[in-house]
């Protein structure tokens, strides 16, 4: 035993000595002289010094000039190295010799990769280099790409998503710019996604992630068969909702207002329809789009919780189409072709709705959310327009708007039977609110590896509700009293213009730089004005000279700047760096804030699949919808930060591991969020009806600010190839607000808070035409407010006792838990030149009763009677669309 150790022993001692022995001769110390000699004359007269073999080639140093070297006690290494600097040459030690060896050139390879019918630009295809493993790029939000290549022969491999995979020989014998083409995978099935495998996989899964499933959208079974963009983003792990979408998007226990959503790089202040159960997104315009629930660049900043950035499509180059569809609820139209073959482009897109039948339908199914009354309507639209211009091969320009709204009113009475006489109450609402959203684009490549867009952009929101309320008391012996008699008005008027500069830099395939700035004008009117008619000296005529008063009085001009930096830097295959900086200031009336904010994720990739990251960031947000506990609607005023009304800060850390490969994949991610100054009103919208008439020039004065923490865990798994494909996405999270002013001071339960949350898609291709789509959503039921003491109230003639119900402990009370089946069928055929697809399905399929909110009537006896009401029962879906 003995012997054996020493034996290994000495031979690890031979290896260590051999292997010293090879780097010895670069490591030496020698003197050595050579006045006006050529590098070749140098290197013979140091082999002959030395004794050492030294192997090159005079062609290595053809274009060097002639050398003056005087060294003393330096190294052979230090030698080597100024002899051959003139040239682009290495060297290395090889079994007692120097061997000299010709250093490769590197050169760029840049240009768009486009789609080869329409010519639309392609975000995110992979470009990488067969020649060199390891090496590639993906194609920013505008086809973009540039990757750095040694020179000779190189064969690249280009591949996306719903494309057949490009393969390309190109000889690199300097800087060359290239536009890529791509065709589309027509015989790929809208939902069945292919997958990368190796090293590609590796390379896209941090951007993929990030993707919304556009295709996924078109299949997956939705009230009235209408594809929504929001309510698939709502099927993520860590997004909730309220009731069937109602309440916009909460991203990981954050507020509806604090989602930065973007319409091809614009701000949209409300992305929704019918109070969230639409989204204002076509989808037959819309090109991709991306969401990040944490972690997100620094290029994206003025919103606390989440980014979801929505690109539009550019428009055909070369063939004209027209494509229609038609569902329950509402039908759109769009088309595109080109102004001038190969050099303009344009998109244009409608949408509207037909929802009045519906809502006379639904009104007359008990314990429903509907709306009394014969004189209820409601309608919504979108007019989408695009336009694109190839003035150049570096130059693009684009202009893109936006314009949709919506309309509601209402007029109906309702009547109370009591011992002493009849009660009728009056009510009149008139509401609308809508979005407009302009863009023009300037994309410009100014080298090889430099890349730059420039935008000027204009948005407006505008919001105004306008409601009467009046109830009356008729006596048995005729006389009449009047109980209540007020009005309110709701106002909210945004307009922002701004201006946006941003940088894309690739000096080399490790590393990707982004900067850039933006300045925008904001202009507020925000409002809430509120009537007692039965005040002595007010009348209807008070609430139009106040709301005249308010639109000429009360604007707010505010001024917002912000500068960023971001870096995304790959060391080697397996490791991903993201780091960046955001700062931003904001100016209103005298008052200045300003915050640095930095964003990190780290991302290592393993063998086989695996993957490992964690994330920080903190954000700033200046601009608040203010609204009370209960559900996201327009009239949540929109406002800006002032002396009196802080900016919201967030902060966010999060980490996860996950594994993907061959079309299967998982994650499971942990996330903490602190909310600090978190806003909302004081109490409830109905604080704003006083005793008296009042402006809004108060606002500020009925808004506190408070904290509020999110801690969760995701789970997701995907399969994402073959005949059946979906996902499963479970959120386990508890999220909390705190406030001084309100409960007592003390921590309650979020609107939105939800403890469990699960999600679970399945799409099924039958055959080459056929397809099936289901979807089943679990959720604990959210937090309300319910009653707890009553008391009685007296009208002022004491003739009238009505009983009052005082609100306690706030979300102290949790509805049931929501679930339910939705079910689909796609049919995709061609007749001719025309593309048809078909969706049926129905949505609820088991007619699940999903409380959407408790009413509580206070006449129903001393303990009162908690009334359960439903959003959306079962429903079927239908959509028909064609494509010409």
């Amino acid at each position: 035993m003995v012997a054996r150790v020493k034996a290994l022993l000495f031979l690890l001692l031979f290896c260590w000595v051999c292997t010293a022995q090879a780097q010895q001769p670069l490591s030496q110390t020698i003197d050595f002289e050579c006045l006006d000699c050529t590098p070749a004359e140098a290197l013979i007269r140091l082999s002959r010094q030395t004794g050492i073999n030294i192997v090159f080639s005079d062609r290595f140093f053809s274009e060097c000039d002639r050398l003056n070297i005087q060294a003393k006690a330096v190294t052979f290494l230090s030698v080597l190295e100024k002899i051959s600097s003139c040239a682009k040459v290495s060297f290395k030690a090889d079994e007692g010799q120097v061997v000299f060896f010709r250093k490769p050139s590197k050169y760029t390879l840049s240009g768009y990769i486009q789609d080869a019918q329409t010519g639309e630009r392609l975000m995110g295809a992979s470009i990488k280099s067969l020649t060199e493993k390891g090496l590639g790029a993906v194609s920013n939000e505008f086809g973009f790409f540039s990757l750095k290549l040694e020179e000779g022969e190189q064969r690249i491999t280009v591949s996306l998503i719903g494309y057949r995979n490009q393969t390309i020989n190109f000889p690199l014998n300097g800087d060359r710019f290239s536009t890529i083409k791509l065709y589309a995978n027509i015989a790929l099935p809208e939902v069945v996604i292919s997958t990368l495998s190796g090293d590609d996989s590796r390379q896209q899964s941090v951007e993929s992630q990030y993707n919304l499933p556009l295709n996924e959208m078109r299949a997956l079974p939705m009230p009235g068969g209408e594809a929504d963009l929001l309510r698939t983003a709502a099927l993520q792990s860590g997004v909730q909702t309220g009731v069937d979408g109602v309440g916009g998007l909460h991203v990981r226990g954050g507020n509806a207002d604090q989602n930065l959503i973007l319409l091809d790089d614009v701000p949209v202040y409300n992305p929704g329809h019918a109070l969230g159960l639409f989204s204002i997104f076509n989808p037959a315009t819309v090109s991709n789009a991306r969401m990040w629930k944490g972690d997100f660049p620094a290029r994206y900043g003025g919103r606390a919780s989440s980014v979801v950035d929505v690109r539009t499509r550019d428009g055909d180059l070369q063939q004209y189409h027209t494509t229609a569809s038609a569902g329950l609820f509402a039908s759109s139209v769009a088309a595109e072709g080109p102004i001038v073959r190969n050099k303009s482009a344009f998109l244009i897109a409608g949408r509207i709705t037909y929802l009045e039948p519906w809502i006379r339908f639904f009104s007359k199914r008990g314990n429903l959310i509907t709306f009394s009354g014969d004189n209820a309507g409601y309608r919504f639209y979108d007019l989408n327009t695009k336009l694109n211009l190839v003035a150049t091969e570096r130059d693009r320009f684009f202009f893109s708007f936006y314009q949709g709204g919506d309309l509601f009113q209402n007029d109906f009475e309702q009547y109370y039977n009591d011992p002493d006489g009849l009660q009728t109450d009056s009510y009149k609402l008139n509401t609308d609110w809508g979005n407009q959203i302009a863009a023009f684009r300037w994309n410009r490549v100014l080298s090889k590896n430099l890349f730059l867009n420039s935008t000027l952009r204009y948005s407006r929101f505008t919001y105004q509700s306008q409601l009467g309320y009046n109830s009356t008391f008729l006596f048995a012996n005729g006389k009449r009293s009047t109980l209540a008699d007020y009005g309110l008005l709701y106002q909210t008027f945004i307009r922002d213009w701004s201006g946006k500069t941003d940088f894309s830099y690739y000096p080399d395939d490790q590393v990707t730089l982004r900067w850039g700035l933006s300045y925008t004008l904001h202009n507020f009117r925000p409002g809430a004005i509120s009537v007692n008619f039965l005040q002595p000296g007010q009348s209807p005529i008070v609430i139009d000279s106040l709301a005249n008063l308010l639109d000429n009085n009360e604007r707010l001009g505010a001024d917002e700047a912000e500068a960023y930096l971001d870096a995304e830097i790959n060391p080697n295959k397996n490791w991903r760096i993201e780091a960046g900086l955001n700062a931003s200031a904001f100016s209103i009336k005298n008052t200045n804030y300003r915050a640095l904010l930095p964003r990190l994720r780290v991302q290592h990739g393993g063998a086989h699949g695996w993957s490992q990251w964690l994330g920080y960031h903190r954000s700033t947000q200046y601009l608040h919808q203010i609204g009370s506990f209960n559900i996201n609607l327009p009239f949540e005023l929109w406002v800006p930060s002032t002396r009196k009304v802080p900016p919201e800060q967030v902060w966010q850390l999060s980490a996860g591991f996950g594994w993907q490969r061959r079309g299967w994949g998982w994650q499971i991610e942990g996330y903490y969020k602190r909310f600090d100054r978190v806003l909302t009103f004081l109490t409830s919208n109905d604080a704003l009806v006083t005793g008296g008439a009042e402006d809004a020039s108060g606002w500020e004065d009925r808004i506190t600010a408070g904290i509020g923490e999110s801690r969760g865990v995701e789970f997701s798994i995907e399969k994402t190839s073959g005949k059946t494909t979906g996902s499963i996405n479970y959120t386990l999270s508890k999220t909390t607000r705190q406030f001084p002013e309100i409960n007592s001071g003390k921590t309650f339960p979020f609107r939105y808070d939800r403890t469990h949350d699960l999600k679970i898609t399945v799409h099924q291709r039958i055959n080459t035409w056929l397809d099936a789509s289901a979807v089943w959503a679990f959720a604990t039921g959210n937090p309300i407010t319910l009653t707890g003491v009553k008391y009685t109230h007296r009208s002022p003639d004491s003739e009238i006792e009505r009983e009052v119900l005082v609100f306690t402990e706030v979300n102290g009370y949790r509805l049931p838990d929501y679930h339910r089946l939705d079910l689909a069928f796609n049919a995709h055929f061609t007749t001719g030149r025309i593309r048809n697809n078909i969706q049926l399905g129905v949505y609820n399929v088991y007619n699940r009763y999903n409380p959407f909110y408790l009413y509580v009537d206070a006449r129903s006896g001393i303990q009162g009677r908690a009334i359960q009401y439903t959003l959306l029962p079962v429903l079927p879906s239908f959509r028909y669309e064609v494509k010409f």
